[in-house]
């Protein structure tokens, strides 16, 4: 990747989260304090210990709503070829997919995106996406805003059984204002 291409996206994603920085105190949540010291969280470690195992990938939390009063979580996800989750829609929240490394494919209502290391797509509320990827392994930060409950939806997903039904499954898409609206994306 080129280095202007990668300080570029970079950018547009530090952008994105200073944007939300800038928001009237007045609109933040009455929830628990953001942390007063800084803090890591190194590669394959979680914040709060937090690691999903998910339709057979994996996800990390790295910031927590808890830390950001709610705005904004932040997730990375180390996949392999062929994982994606099925067309779904978030009727509360917008993401941010900014990847790391390897290949997706992106579909973000009827258009489809091919994404590689160090390019970053905005998904707005209420449009279905979902992603496939390409490539043998990948990494992808994603960012959700505002933080709401993705946290718990990931947990409770991670918790459920793999012979869940689909309808399980959805139940739990709805439980955290989302819906699952079609399949899994595929090339073509």
């Amino acid at each position: 990747m080129q280095p202007s291409s990668r300080r570029t996206a970079l950018k547009n994603l530090s952008s994105a989260v200073f944007g939300m920085t800038l928001l009237d105190s007045s609109a933040l949540s009455a929830g628990q304090p953001t942390p007063s010291k800084p803090f890591v969280v190194r590669g394959a470690e979680g914040r709060f210990a937090a690691h999903y195992r998910i339709m057979g990938f994996d996800l990390y939390l790295k910031l927590s709503g808890q830390d950001t009063q709610e705005q904004f979580s932040v997730f990375t996800g180390v996949y392999r070829q062929h994982d994606g989750p099925p067309l779904h829609v978030h009727y509360q929240q917008d993401e941010e997919f900014y990847i790391l490394e390897g290949e997706f494919l992106v579909q973000v209502g009827e258009e489809k995106y091919t994404l590689k290391a160090g390019d970053l797509i905005f998904l707005p509320r209420n449009i279905p996406h979902g992603f496939l990827v390409l490539s043998e392994t990948a990494k992808m930060l994603f960012l959700t805003q505002p933080s709401a409950t993705t946290e718990a939806f990931f947990q409770q997903l991670s918790q459920l059984s793999s012979t869940a039904s689909l309808e399980q499954v959805q139940q739990l898409h709805l439980a955290h204002h989302m819906k699952i609206v079609g399949p899994r994306v595929s090339v073509g």
